[in-house]
Parts: C-alpha cells; structure tokens; sequence
C-alpha cells in the first residue's frame, strides 16, 4: 500500500538537471518532490517518484474503470427501458437491502 507524502514541487533548468542528475533523482526519491525542469524559462517536463507516479497511474485507471461502469449501465437501463424515477427506486431498494445484510435492520420508532 503506497503511504501518503506531503509533496512539494521545486523547479529547475535543464543545465541544473544536467549538472547534478543524481543529486536531483536521490531528492526527489527521499523527498517526494515533483520537480519541474524549464528550458529557457519555460516548463517542459516534470520528473516524480515512482510512488507519486503509480499514485497517479492509479487514479487514471479507476477514473477509466468508472466511465466503463456508468456506459455499461447505463447501455443496460436503456435496454431495459427502465425510467431514471424506475432506476433511483431499484438503486434505493437494493440499497437498503445491503444495508440490512451488512447490519441488520433498522427499528422504527
């Protein structure tokens, strides 16, 4: 499980990088740093730690595995001519019913 850094973002040149690559890699290793390298005053590339990276890579995956669901559902809402009132109801009961499995169910006072 990746641990949670607080990040900071430093930003060099291309000649810095150039001078002192293994210095800038092992900081940006023990540090956690995003580190924005410029050329001729402008950003163009950042360099991270693996960790900063997979963190990243993970989110873009679950984003993408998200957008797969709501399509795939909402493709099976509409071939089975289900209402959004029809579909909000059946989200509801199964939802309580989950609920009543995971907890049992709730006493009305």
């Amino acid at each position: 499980m990746l641990k949670d850094h607080t990040v900071s973002k430093r930003i060099i040149t291309t000649t810095e990088l150039r001078r002192n690559f293994n210095v800038v890699v092992r900081r940006i290793h023990q540090k956690h740093e995003h580190t924005v390298i410029e050329s001729k005053g402008a950003p163009v590339a950042v360099i991270l730690s693996v960790e900063e990276y997979e963190k990243l890579v993970s989110r873009q995956n679950a984003k993408a595995a998200f957008r797969d669901i709501s399509r795939n559902l909402g493709k099976e809402v509409e071939r089975l001519g289900l209402t959004e009132e029809e579909l909000l109801a059946d989200l509801e009961k199964t939802k309580r019913r989950v609920f009543e499995e995971q907890y049992g169910k709730i006493s009305q006072i």
